[in-house]
Formats: structure tokens, sequence, C-alpha cells
């Protein structure tokens, strides 16, 4: 699969200028890197997945992204979702991948829709301001708030949805990241059975050690290990992408203590998501439930991961002098991207800092899914 990536990134590096300038990957593109397998790696292997080595699907990531940011971030989300599917019902899964097991789900996980409880299921109701690829894919995972009798919130739920059910509304034009298309879904008023939801119960089960045996290794991961990461190597494979750039450009500046610097906090940055992914999957194949110290140091990791890229690249911009800034160059392109990338809620470092002080500090943070 590596193989095939590595040739796939090397046929759409020299297209990523036009990539950002159109908004979109080409479908033919994601075509061939589902023939790789990769966006099928977290899939069950009943319905024709990998239930692969989350290493591996991080490498081929960090490769597109140095070619093609947006095509990276895209296959990264793609993938993602995936293996958030097989967490849910086996009535769910099948609905989606029944029929075609190629079928692949786009997301917004902020609550921006509510849910209130009927007969078998659920209304649904919202505007989801941003979902990435919704373009591409044929359900949509969408979280809600579910309320009361009263309209009083009772729990955080996500649930899937088929592309009948919302509306694609193309809304998504930012400075950077232009490509993935996360354009706004809505939904009027939609049903959504009981089996096709994901709440507090099922999200509890995660850390359960008698539910995650009956599982296979990569599904008994904690949240945080995929879908996180899944938004920040991305942001490394960018950095990289644009030192080679820089290199290309203007080779010399490769000498100043800097960019050395911003090198080096790069190349520590992957040794520790590697090493931590790869941890977790050994923990999850032997403890069956990895440790929590463990997981929340992924999960610091991962947020400074996407730090230290976003400051990388400004780096290597500033060294790349102002011919870097024009229109065109893939150092202004990385730069715009970086920053789009850092916006993300899973990308904020302070945020997640706090919660590992709490931690740290022998405070409950309670929630396996921060």
């Amino acid at each position: 699969m590596l193989a095939e990536v590595r040739k796939i990134a090397r046929d759409i590096a020299p297209h990523a200028a036009e990539v950002d300038v159109q908004g979109a990957v080409d479908t033919d593109v994601l075509g061939r890197l589902s023939a790789t397998g990769l966006l099928r790696t977290f899939q069950p292997a009943r319905y024709g997945g990998l239930e692969g080595d989350p290493v591996v699907f991080f490498r081929a990531i960090r490769l597109l992204s140095r070619a093609c940011t947006a095509t990276g971030w895209l296959a990264s989300q793609l993938g993602a979702h995936a293996w958030h599917l097989a967490l849910f019902d086996d009535r769910a899964q099948h609905d989606v991948w029944g029929a075609d097991s190629t079928a692949l789900l786009s997301s917004c996980y902020l609550p921006e829709g509510t849910m209130t409880r009927v007969r078998g299921g659920y209304r649904l109701r919202g505007r989801w301001r941003t979902a990435t690829g919704a373009r591409h894919t044929a359900w949509c995972f969408l979280a809600a708030v579910l309320l009361d009798e009263q309209g009083e919130p009772v729990d955080y739920l996500d649930v899937i949805v088929p592309a009948d059910d919302y509306t694609v509304e193309r809304t998504w034009d930012p400075i950077g990241l232009r490509a993935i298309e996360a354009d706004a879904v809505a939904v009027e008023d939609a049903f959504v059975p009981d089996y096709r939801v994901f709440g507090s119960r099922a999200r509890s089960q995660l850390g359960d050690r008698e539910a995650a045996a009956r599982l296979a290794p990569v599904f008994r991961l904690p949240y945080s290990a995929i879908h996180t990461h899944a938004v920040a190597v991305p942001s490394l494979g960018a950095a990289e992408g644009a030192y080679f750039a820089m290199v290309e450009d203007r080779p010399e500046v490769a000498a100043l203590p800097a960019v050395v610097r911003a090198v080096a906090d790069l190349h520590a940055a992957w040794a520790q998501v590697e090493r931590n992914v790869q941890e977790l999957m050994d923990q999850a194949r032997t403890d069956v439930v990895p440790e929590l110290a463990l997981a929340i140091r992924a999960r610091r990791d991962q947020a400074l991961s996407a730090s230290r890229a976003s400051v990388a690249v400004s780096v290597f911009l500033d060294a790349a002098g102002a011919e870097a800034w024009t229109r065109h160059h893939p150092l202004q392109r990385a730069w715009r991207e970086a920053q789009v990338a850092q916006a993300n809620l899973a990308n904020s470092a302070d945020d997640v800092l706090g919660i590992y002080g709490r931690w740290a500090c022998g405070a409950d943070i309670s929630d396996r899914w921060w």
C-alpha cells in the first residue's frame, strides 16, 4: 500500500497548486487511493476492510500531505471515519457497506443539531457549518444534542445519515485547504433509527475490557488515537513538503539555525506520534484496553505536533524571502494551509495541555474522548 501511495504522491505533487485554485480534489485520485486499500485501513474485514495498522495509515497520510496537503487531509478524514463506523451497531455498518464496501462517510463533529426521541429512533434537525468531503460521500457523521421532553440537553450523540436526508450547501472558501470541500450540511427533519446512534453509553464501552475483548485490536484504541491524529499528521506532512520546496528554491537557507531547529522539531514531532500510536496498538493487541497514561500522552504529543508544524512552515517561509509570498509559490500555500489546519479544535495545543496538566496533577478528566 505504501509503495502505491508513494506513486500517487509523485503524480499529484505537480498539480497541488491547481487543486488549491480549483478547490477540489480529483475524484480519480480518491479512486486510486481507495484501490490501494488506504481508505479501508480501518474498515472491518467482514466488509472488505483491512482492520489494519494505524502506523502504516499515518505514514501514508504523511507522504500524501507532503505532495498535496488537501489530498492528504481528505484521505485522512475519510479513512478515519471508517474506524468510527466500525464501533456502531452492525446494522448501521451494513446500511453503509452492505451494498457498497467502498462507500465513504464525511463528518461534522460539532454538535450543531438537535435530536428528540420518537418511537424506534430520533428526529434530527440542524445545520452543520463544515463537513469535510461531503461531496465525495454517500453518508455523513453528524453530532447533535439530545433534548428531553422539556427541551433540556441530556446527551451528546453522533449519528450517521444518508445523503438523501441532508443537503450540501457550497459554503467552504477559506484561505487554505480549500480543496477539502468542507461545505455546510443541513437536515430539515430526518428520522434516525436507534442503531445509527452513538452516544454516551457506547463511548463508555471503549474503556470496558470485556466489551473491547470482542473487538479487533485497532477498534480497542481510544478515540484520540485515530480522529485527532487524522487532523495533525497532514500538518506534519505539509510542513515537510514546505521544507523540500524551500530547499529546492533556496538551498543555502537550509543552514540557518532557525531552519535547522524547525526541522529538528518536525523530526521529533513525527517520532513522538509514530511511537505513541505504535505503543497504543501494542497494548491493544495484548492488554485489550490501552492505558490512560499512554492515551493522554499521545493526545498531548499529537496537538503539539500540529503546533510545531505550523511554526516550522512560518520559519521556512521567512527564510525563503519575499519571493516565497508570490501567489503560486508552494511555501505561501503551505503557510495558508497550516493556518487553517491549526484552527481545527483537535489541534488546539493550549486546550490539550490544560487537560494534560489536570491529569498530571491527579485531577479527574473522566471522558476518554477528549
